[in-house]
């Protein structure tokens, strides 16, 4: 599952990891008092308890799955977010009346 050691793991990697030991980030978010909330927010911005969790839980240090929010100890050293998709190309415009296909019989 570990990807290029710079970038860490991918989010859909760490799911499909979690849900591979037979839970999900809800039940890991109750076995530590944390909301599920807390936990999926814990996938794109640094939440130091919920990453610690999300990593013990997997087996592997934070730092593997975050390395540019963790360092090698677990301690907590970006606060940086992961940087938004980018959204999609602009919408498709709708076609107008006059190049409609149901244009009224006159």
């Amino acid at each position: 599952m570990e990807t290029n050691s710079q970038a860490g793991w991918h989010r859909a990697d760490i799911l499909a990891a979690v849900r591979k030991r037979g839970a999900n980030l809800a039940a890991i978010a109750r076995s530590v008092g944390l909301s599920r909330q807390s936990m999926y927010w814990a996938m794109i911005a640094p939440h130091p308890r919920a990453n610690l969790a999300i990593a013990e839980f997997l087996g592997v240090s934070a730092s593997t799955l975050w390395p540019q929010w963790f360092d090698g100890d677990g301690k907590l050293i970006s606060k940086t977010p992961l940087p938004r998709p980018r959204p999609r190309g602009e919408p498709i415009p709708r076609a107008s009346s006059a190049s409609s296909p149901r244009q009224s019989a006159a």
